[in-house]
């Protein structure tokens, strides 16, 4: 594949890296400046006495989840008007969605969803990162960095800006659905949520590539991020730390859950991509 073709991922992935970068050098900048004991504790963490950074016992969840939506916002901002590959018109287009076997990628992506949670649930997510899920469900800035300006910014970088870009440059379609798919895994920057966003994201690609546009990608990830959230805000860090083994008294009815939910997907899937033809065509 052509650097051409493969810039605009490489490009978007740069910048989004190098926006949270910057909010995270500005969080702790302004926490250090704010609050003597945030200083200490960073200071501790960086010279290795303590193993985890207890951020939000010195900084307010509000100033971080603010901090995350603007970190996102400021990486659109530069793709599309920087690098010129987000096209806000067309991508969030809802009127050219059909809507009816529309609703069947949505389906589709919810049990491809329940399998995939099954598949990674021995798989451990950091302590920083479910401390930062459950504190962040329990604020109202931070559930809406999490169920909507999150998934929204993310689909309009990884499926628009990166996708969409590279099929506009003549990618095969399965190279520009992987690739933003890869790339949408790697910036959660851990195994546990990276591997569980790979399969969602080629979902995502695959719903964007036939759409053409965000709107029905955008609905499934606020659909799977707030449903987690709503889980975490309910139930705390019981949700966190339970297992399917622990609800449900082994793997059995689990593994029998996820091969339901996979068959599922695939079916939907399949239909879906036989049966929708977007509105203009």
């Amino acid at each position: 594949m052509s650097l051409h073709k493969l810039s605009p991922a490489v490009l978007t992935l740069l910048i989004f890296l190098l926006m949270q970068g910057v909010g995270t050098a500005a969080l702790f900048g302004i926490g250090i400046f704010l609050s003597p004991e945030f200083a200490l504790a960073l200071r501790e963490f960086a010279c290795g006495t303590t193993d985890e950074l207890p951020l939000f016992t010195a900084l307010p969840v509000s100033f971080f989840a603010l901090t995350l939506m603007a970190t996102n916002i400021l990486a659109v901002i530069v793709c599309r008007f920087v690098l010129h590959n987000i096209c806000f018109r067309s991508t969030f287009d809802v009127s050219s969605v059909n809507w009816q076997p529309g609703m069947l990628a949505l389906l589709g992506g919810i049990f491809g969803a329940i399998g995939m949670s099954v598949v990674t649930d021995s798989v451990e997510m950091p302590d920083s990162m479910q401390q930062a899920s459950l504190a962040l469900s329990h604020n109202m800035w931070g559930l809406l960095t999490l169920v909507v300006v999150g998934p929204v910014t993310e689909e309009l970088l990884f499926r628009e800006a990166i996708a969409g870009e590279m099929l506009r440059r003549g990618a095969a379609p399965w190279a520009a659905i992987l690739i933003s798919a890869l790339s949408f895994s790697v910036v959660h920057l851990n195994f546990a949520q990276g591997i569980y966003a790979l399969p969602l994201g080629i979902l995502f690609g695959v719903i964007y590539y036939k759409t053409g546009n965000i709107v029905l990608s955008s609905v499934l990830h606020i659909f799977n991020n707030g449903m987690v959230a709503l889980l975490l805000c309910v139930s705390g860090s019981d949700f966190a730390d339970a297992s399917y083994a622990d609800w449900f008294g082994g793997m059995t009815i689990p593994y029998i859950i996820m091969s339901f939910s996979f068959v599922l997907c695939c079916a939907l899937m399949y239909v879906f991509w036989h049966r929708y033809s977007p509105c203009e065509e």
